[in-house]
């Protein structure tokens, strides 16, 4: 309705010009001015340039009342949820491939100007999260470009995580994460914690106890190998893997990949990985870090995991919010931590029953 009120409007304003273009015509010929040959040619030139000018005119302030409506509150905060809606899809629905394209930040250009896209840990954890708050960058073509330079001098920005002896800070300030690194923090999620040790078995191609950057990169080829429409992530091979600007490589084996990580290590790294995650959920509901959140958002995180329409989940917190007024005893960081585990631990309790 907007546009066909511009529309419209504009339409008014030619027709206003065109009415009053006999009457300028004949005050030109009152004053010596004639209509017909050449002078007539120029004034109906000139006529025309004026009509065109206040045409765009026009459309310009009508360019501005347009903008102006959009940025109201009511209009923003609709588009808002949309997006936030449309990321949600994303999760959901789409590929690994190209979940990580579309929450990758950054592309990465290597000194032999070779581009690759790649996300910063942030990134990551936006890229599984419903709803997140943190993210920046999302949407297929959206990034910033970043060369091999700028990562390694860690001139730019990539945005660190708020919680204590953050996971993903220190892999942060070691470089980006490519979709290899990606694909195997999803596997590291995954994995139920007493599964963790046959996880290291996988890894640990040599049967040493150990696993080395030439091992890891072997194992991650096979994990990211999935096929989603985009990109050719699948031709990775050994050599690219330790080759590039790794984060995770990084910081796992060293910028020269001659480090190993132990049993007890890898175990560690699958626990300070799912404690990260649920720091940053909490704190998305904890912003002043009190320490506790409302049961209002408590609902709010269990309901965006599932499948329940937009509408129903509104009606469901408002019964939950008259019931338990924002002033109420709230849910503390252990508490959510528990029921996050268990959570995560969904497919053992099938088992169970």
């Amino acid at each position: 309705m907007l546009f066909r009120s511009v529309t419209m409007s504009t339409m008014r304003t030619v027709l206003a010009l065109k009415r009053g273009a006999p009457v300028v015509l004949s005050h030109r010929a009152n004053h010596g001015g004639g209509q017909g040959g050449s002078q007539g040619s120029k004034g109906q030139a000139g006529l025309a340039l004026a009509a065109g000018l206040a045409l765009a005119a026009k459309a310009y302030n009508e360019k501005d009342s347009i903008f102006l409506k959009a940025e109201t509150p009511e209009v923003s905060i609709h588009e808002n949820r949309e997006t936030q809606e449309h990321d949600n899809r994303v999760r959901m629905f789409m590929p690994r491939d190209k979940i990580f394209n579309y929450f990758a930040s950054f592309q990465f250009i290597s000194a032999s100007g070779k581009k690759d896209m790649m996300m910063t840990p942030l990134d990551f954890y936006a890229s599984i999260t419903p709803d997140c708050s943190f993210a920046f960058g999302v949407g297929s073509g959206v990034y910033v470009e970043v060369t091999e330079k700028e990562v390694g001098s860690g001139t730019y920005y990539w945005g660190k995580s708020p919680s204590k002896g953050s996971l993903f800070n220190k892999i942060g300030e070691q470089g980006l994460l490519s979709y290899t690194d990606y694909c195997f923090l999803l596997t590291m999620l995954s994995t139920p914690k007493r599964y963790i040790d046959t996880a290291f078995e996988v890894f640990d191609v040599t049967g040493e106890g150990a696993v080395d950057a030439k091992e890891f990169a072997f194992v991650s080829t096979k994990i990211a190998t999935k096929i989603g429409g985009f990109g050719s992530y699948t031709n990775l091979n050994q050599e690219q893997i330790l080759g590039s600007s790794s984060g995770l490589l990084n910081y796992l084996f060293g910028k020269d990949r001659k480090g190993e990580i132990t049993k007890a290590e890898f175990a560690q790294l699958h626990s300070d990985l799912l404690d990260e995650v649920i720091q940053l959920e909490f704190s998305e509901y904890d912003p002043k870090g009190t320490g506790r959140i409302s049961e209002r958002d408590f609902c709010h995180f269990l309901l965006k995991n599932s499948k329940i329409p937009p509408k129903k989940q509104a009606t469901m917190l408002k019964r939950v919010e008259e019931v338990w007024p924002s002033q109420g005893r709230g849910v503390s960081l252990p508490s959510f931590r528990n029921l996050f585990c268990v959570l995560a631990s969904g497919a053992e309790l099938d088992r169970a029953d």
